[in-house]
């Protein structure tokens, strides 16, 4: 089962929306770099006549040194991200993932980048599209209680 995951650490909202002035420069250099990254790799791909089909194309790309240097930098960022012990996902969304005990279960905080702090959860297995607001009351004790730590 996805939640029996070992995380470095699990987040309280308050700790998540804490990190958040950290991570939100982060994700906007990983925004750059992709959009610096998607120009470059359809200037490749015209001046190299390449298909944008070919199985080969990858590593094609990573023959050009700004290219390479691109993608190595965006890794770079998603590790730096992820060494806060929250998870970079869908880096062309800005989604960050903060593990958080909810009812005995290991679920995600879900920040995307843009917004204000983080209002979202999901489990692990249901990812992004399952996505609910922190105070949806169909979890918690049954009285509407909720506990987020």
């Amino acid at each position: 089962m996805a939640s029996a995951q070992v995380f470095p650490r699990l987040f309280t909202v308050d700790e998540a929306n804490d990190l958040l002035p950290a991570l939100r420069p982060l994700v906007k250099q990983i925004f750059d770099h992709l959009e610096f990254l998607r120009k470059k790799s359809e200037a490749v791909i015209r001046g190299g006549q390449l298909s944008p089909n070919s199985p080969d194309l990858m590593e094609r790309l990573q023959e050009n040194d700004a290219v390479a240097r691109l993608i190595h930098q965006v890794k770079g960022l998603v590790e730096e991200i992820n060494s806060y012990g929250c998870a970079s996902k869908g880096v062309e969304q800005g989604l960050v993932d903060f593990p958080c005990m909810l009812g005995g279960e290991i679920v995600f905080l879900c920040w995307r980048y843009g917004e204000e702090s983080v209002g979202y959860w999901h489990r692990i297995e249901d990812g992004f599209a399952g996505r609910r607001p922190l105070l949806d009351a169909d979890e918690g004790d049954g009285n509407g209680n909720i506990s987020y730590h």
